[in-house]
C-alpha cells in the first residue's frame, strides 16, 4: 500500500506551505491545513499529491514535478494526474523512474519551455 501524502502550494505567496496531519479525539486523521484551505483560500492553494514513487536518488516524487532523463538532458516533463494515473509526458510515470527529480514548475518553469 503506498503512503498517502499532498504539499501544498500558496499561489500568491509563492511558497509551499507546511502541511501536518493530526488525529481527532476519535482517531481521524486530518490535515491542519484542511480549514486553513477550504474556508479561507480555496482559490490561493493548490494540493500536490505524493505518487508513492521515488527518482533514482530517493526523492520523492509529487504531482507538478519535473523530471529529466539523466541520459537525455534537454527535454524535462512534468509529472501530472490524468485519466487515473500518473503521467510523465506521454509515458507512464513508471517509466520514468530513472529520471531525476530536477525543479517543480512552480519554482522552475523555465524547465519545461526548452521542450
Amino acid at each position: 500500500m503506498r503512503e498517502i501524502k499532498f504539499r501544498a502550494w500558496h499561489k500568491n505567496r509563492k511558497t509551499f506551505l507546511d502541511f501536518y496531519w493530526a488525529v481527532d479525539k476519535l482517531g481521524r486523521t486530518f490535515s491542519i491545513l484542511d480549514k486553513y484551505v477550504y474556508d479561507k483560500f480555496t482559490n490561493e492553494v493548490e494540493l500536490m499529491q505524493y505518487t508513492g514513487l521515488k527518482d533514482m536518488n530517493g526523492v520523492e516524487i509529487y504531482e507538478g514535478d519535473i523530471l529529466q532523463d539523466p541520459d537525455d538532458e534537454g527535454f524535462c516533463y512534468e509529472v501530472e494526474y490524468d485519466y487515473g494515473r500518473f503521467s510523465c509526458g506521454d509515458n507512464d510515470l513508471i517509466d520514468c523512474l530513472g529520471c531525476n527529480v530536477v525543479g517543480n514548475r512552480f519554482d522552475n518553469p523555465e524547465l519545461l519551455e526548452a521542450d
